[in-house]
């Protein structure tokens, strides 16, 4: 009785190390590091440029992508809200976002691809108890990958506080995003993300965070991605004061 008992917990064990080494072994560890740079135009418009990479650290797979976008900011309805975050401009309730990115990489990767990626995005915000921002995204992606083309539809709820001592100003972020593909449901798949930004000077943030990626389906890949943004601000009416002063 007590071998049978044995060999059954055995049995057991090995199973389920086993099942577990399975799913570490398809889950992806990725690095993704990027460089984002905002240039304020004006009250109601800023162009927001990045550079952006991903790197699997089980194997030599990388890739890279430039984009450059236009945001349309309306409707002051928070304006008093935010006024030192430098993500945002002050006091601006809804924003429209246009633009595009190309992604590409190496012809020597193990999958070789290049992306051409059209974005239409809107947010709307509105502020929650305890001063907690709260972020509804609807963003469109229309893809030319190869000479593939494809759509889909990226909605994010998120939420954003922030934090002040004398003298340290930060944001902590969550947000849980939805990929739905139009025609490819099967290539659906949510992520969650937890993000800490600090304020490093003026016109300098720095932001790390871990990001959580499962599918609908067994074709999609679950990925744990840990990432981290240099962010740079610039003032368009800053720079013509600067340029007088120089004269």
């Amino acid at each position: 009785m007590l071998r049978v008992f044995s060999i059954g917990t055995f049995m057991m064990i090995y199973l389920s190390i086993t099942t577990t080494y399975g799913q570490l072994a398809r889950k992806a560890q990725e690095v993704w590091p990027s460089i984002d740079a905002y240039y304020k135009l004006n009250d109601h418009l800023r162009l927001y440029s990045t550079m952006a990479g991903t790197k699997k650290d089980s194997s030599n797979y990388t890739d890279g992508s430039l984009g450059l976008f236009l945001d349309v900011f309306a409707f002051p309805v928070l304006s008093k809200r935010r006024e030192t975050h430098l993500e945002e401009l002050p006091g601006k309730y809804f924003r429209l976002r246009a633009g595009y990115q190309y992604s590409q990489s190496p012809p020597s990767s193990e999958d070789p691809f290049r992306e051409n990626l059209f974005v239409l995005q809107a947010d709307g915000r509105a502020v929650l108890p305890y001063s907690i921002l709260f972020t509804l995204r609807n963003r469109f992606d229309f893809r030319f990958k190869e000479e593939a083309f494809s759509a889909r539809y990226r909605p994010r709820l998120q939420f954003e506080r922030d934090f002040h001592t004398e003298y340290l100003f930060f944001t902590i972020t969550s947000f849980v995003e939805y990929y739905a593909n139009f025609g490819s449901s099967e290539l659906d798949r949510f992520r969650f993300q937890l993000a800490f930004e600090v304020k490093v000077t003026k016109h300098l943030s720095y932001e790390t965070y871990w990001n959580h990626q499962f599918g609908n389906q067994p074709s999609v890949q679950e990925v744990d991605a840990f990432g981290m943004v240099l962010k740079f601000y610039l003032n368009r009416r800053e720079k013509e004061k600067k340029g007088n002063k120089a004269d």
